[in-house]
């Protein structure tokens, strides 16, 4: 099994906040098939910051099953509190599109990466030689799992300048 830490940062529509999550992702090879799972933990080296709400994934994961040498089976399972004030109602609601669409991201990144791979470092591959993984070490006595009642709601219900100004600059561009 191969672990690692990372900091995964999304956007938000106005007037949310802006979500990170700081998870421990590890992967196990099993024969063809692979299992990748993460969850929120706490790490001194990604403090909670004033301008992302912490959102926590208490269980995400993957299982993708070899169906022969050109086709494989995803299953997704993710269970996310992404804090703030949302209403439970809502979250579920954004639900039903978030993770649909997601789906539909991976199949077409998995269409076009075999063309891709062969010209981006055909030969690395972490996650088969985990000897080729360059990711900082990290000491595991240093993280604490992160749970969804361990951090503050924060009010999402008026928004900071910097935030609309955002909004409008990022309305201009599209």
């Amino acid at each position: 099994m191969t672990n690692h830490m990372l900091q995964m940062k999304g956007k938000c529509p106005s007037p949310l906040k802006n979500r990170d999550f700081v998870t421990m992702r590890s992967w196990l090879p099993l024969g063809n098939d692979y299992l990748i799972i993460n969850y929120s933990v706490k790490h001194p080296q990604y403090p909670p910051r004033k301008d992302y709400v912490r959102a926590v994934s208490l269980l995400t994961g993957y299982l993708i099953q070899s169906n022969g040498a050109n086709s494989s089976t995803l299953y997704y399972l993710t269970q996310v509190d992404p804090k703030g004030s949302l209403p439970k109602w809502v979250v579920n609601r954004v639900s039903q599109f978030v993770a649909p669409k997601a789906m539909k991201k991976i199949f077409k990144a998995c269409q076009k990466y075999p063309e891709w791979k062969r010209k981006h470092n055909p030969n690395l591959k972490p996650w088969m030689y985990p000897e080729q993984n360059t990711l900082p070490c990290i000491n595991v006595a240093d993280l604490v799992l992160q749970r969804a009642d361990s951090l503050e709601n924060i009010d999402e219900s008026s928004l900071t300048e910097e935030k609309r100004a955002q909004h409008h600059s990022d309305d201009e561009e599209t």
